[in-house]
């Protein structure tokens, strides 16, 4: 066998024995965590308005399914092994409606978006993230909300929501613990805040 062809077969070999540990090397388990939110009681409904929550978007790097940590304010990172069972803009739409629908400040609050309703709220995450100190965790949560008539493109009503709740642990179940806390949070001061608006005959 010439040189050639030793250096080939050892090449070969090579390969295949990285190939071999590379596919027998266990995969870290990819955890998911969801916000779970505690509603308020259902009240009886109070309100002459219906309203449609349009889904909600996202600014990056929190418009997709990883969890994003900060260990300073000028450095992120993004979990692999540790993500959202769905986007943050999904899963705080879906509780906003629920939220909204037990407060009986609207006739009724549509499922779908499709629906034509008096009042539309939309919104944008701004700040969806964990941030770990030396000795604890925190969840940040930033939202802003608006509300429009279906019929008109610039709102009639805009707030900025920031809150930071501390985790209980220092790992992400605790931070997902902490972020449901703080949307409950965000949602009641919503709730609020557009009482007042909704409640009498918009202008």
């Amino acid at each position: 066998m010439n040189m050639r062809a030793r250096l080939f077969l050892a090449v070969a070999v090579w390969s295949i024995t990285a190939a071999g540990c590379t596919l027998s090397k266990p995969q870290p388990a990819i955890h998911h965590y969801a916000l779970a939110v505690r509603l308020p009681a259902q009240a009886p409904s109070r309100g002459k308005l219906s309203l449609v929550v349009r889904p909600l978007t996202a600014r990056d790097p929190y418009d997709q399914e990883r969890l994003v940590y900060r260990t300073s304010p000028y450095a992120f990172d993004l979990y692999n092994a540790h993500r959202w069972a769905s986007s943050p803009a999904e899963q705080v739409t879906h509780w906003t409606r629920r939220y909204l629908q037990t407060t009986g400040l609207f006739s009724q609050v549509f499922p779908t978006t499709d629906s034509t309703a008096d009042v539309v709220l939309g919104g944008v995450i701004r700040q969806c993230e964990e941030i770990d100190h030396d000795t604890t965790w925190e969840a940040a949560l930033s939202i802003d909300f608006w509300l429009t008539r279906p019929t008109d493109l610039a709102p009639f009503w805009f707030q900025s929501y920031t809150i930071t709740t501390s985790a209980s642990r220092r790992n992400p179940e605790a931070v997902a613990e902490a972020m449901s806390h703080g949307l409950a949070d965000v949602l009641q001061r919503l709730t609020t805040d557009i009482s007042p608006i909704v409640m009498t005959p918009l202008p």
